[in-house]
This record gives C-alpha cells, sequence and structure tokens, in this order.
C-alpha cells in the first residue's frame, strides 16, 4: 500500500507544488515509484511543469496527472509507492477528503500573519475533523533572508501547538528550475538544494516516528 501525503493550504501562492515536485524527486531518487495527483484542473501547473521535465529528459522521471476526485486518486495506490496529493487552495471539501484520505499532511506557509493565521485555522479544523495532530506538519515557504523572520514564523506555528519541518528559501534558482521542470532541490547550487534536502529529511523522520510509534500511520484520533 503506497504512502499518501497530502500538501495542501486555505491559500493559493504558499509553495505547495514547490514542495510537492521536491518531495517527487526526494523519494525518487530513493528507489520509490511515485504518483502526483494535480488536484488543480484550471492551472494544471505541476502537469504542465512535468510536461517540460519529460520533454528535457529531466532524472528521476514521475508521474503526475490532473484529477477531479480524491476518490479517483486512490485508484492508482496500488501502482505506487508513494502518492502526493497537490491541493487546491481554498477547496474545503477536497481539502477535508485529502486530509482523510493521507497517511501525512504538510501544510505549508509563508512566514506573516496573513498566511499563518489561515493555515493555523485550517490545522485546528482538520484536527476536529479527526485528524492526529503527529499527523500534521508545517513547512514555511518563500522564506527571505531575516532569520529574526523565520524563527518568529516557527514560534508562531509551535505555540499553536504543531511542528514546523523547515523552509524553503525565496531564490531565483528555484524559479529557473521550475521553468525547466527541475525542482526546488536540483538547482545548481548545493546549498539550496541542501535547506531543501533537510527539509524533506525532517519530514521524512516525523513520518517514520509515526509509523514505529504506531506500527503504521493511523488515520483516527
Amino acid at each position: 500500500m503506497a504512502l499518501k501525503i497530502g500538501v495542501v493550504s486555505q491559500k493559493g501562492g504558499v509553495g505547495k507544488s514547490t514542495l510537492v515536485r521536491a518531495l517527487a524527486v526526494e523519494y525518487a531518487r530513493n528507489g520509490f515509484s511515485v504518483k502526483i495527483a494535480d488536484m488543480d484542473l484550471r492551472q494544471k501547473t505541476t502537469t504542465e511543469w512535468n510536461c517540460i521535465r519529460m520533454e528535457n529528459n529531466a532524472s528521476p522521471t514521475l508521474a503526475v496527472e490532473p484529477f477531479a476526485s480524491v476518490k479517483d486518486v486512490l485508484k492508482q495506490e496500488p501502482h505506487y509507492d508513494l502518492v502526493l496529493f497537490d491541493g487546491v487552495g481554498q477547496a474545503d471539501m477536497q481539502t477535508l477528503e485529502i486530509a482523510l484520505a493521507s497517511d501525512f499532511i504538510i501544510l505549508p506557509t509563508g512566514v506573516t500573519r496573513d498566511d499563518l493565521i489561515p493555515q493555523v485555522k485550517l490545522a485546528h479544523e482538520l484536527r476536529k475533523k479527526g485528524i492526529e495532530k503527529s499527523r500534521l506538519a508545517f513547512a514555511l515557504s518563500r522564506v527571505g533572508g531575516s532569520t529574526v523572520e523565520q524563527e518568529a514564523a516557527t514560534e508562531f506555528i509551535q505555540d499553536a501547538g504543531y511542528y514546523c519541518a523547515g523552509s524553503v528559501q525565496e531564490r531565483t534558482s528555484i524559479g529557473q528550475c521550475h521553468d525547466n521542470g527541475l525542482a526546488a532541490n536540483e538547482t545548481k547550487y548545493p546549498s539550496v538544494n541542501l535547506i531543501i534536502d533537510q527539509l524533506i529529511q525532517n519530514l521524512g523522520d516525523r513520518i517514520n516516528l509515526i509509523e514505529n510509534s504506531n506500527g503504521k500511520i493511523t488515520q483516527t484520533q
């Protein structure tokens, strides 16, 4: 049975697709067969990104497909080791469906209160619907050069009772990679890649911790 990770938010532009792509690449590098479910049928940005990736013969190869429903995504589960949901912002019902179907949920957010508050509220709502707090993790995205700003955002998340796994920096090189079908951890700058890889390692450690403590990743309170 595939590991299912949902990346969701209540706002657009907070780095969901950036994180999904980087996760997919890292897991594929480690031998996982990966499926990305692009749930945004209007923009299909991750689907288009993968078309460019294939045109450029980038490795590792990934499977990306747009989906209208979570139910249709789950039909693909037996064929993959990892299924990643790239959720749509402000899609309340679908966001809940993704969360309930996923083993682990990541909430990317910018560092300002305008981004943090809606994501914390979403985390609270998911917990009310029966999602264990241990299955929720935050990731800071589009972080600038201010250490103080990043530390304040991390503290805000922790004070709300949640785990923050790390950050994705705001870098021109990441945007250039996306334009060429590459992920944020495939830039030509090792220092940029290292920050992304550490975030993904922290998320992986968190998932393994849940698996080891429960025997499996549970989906009930």
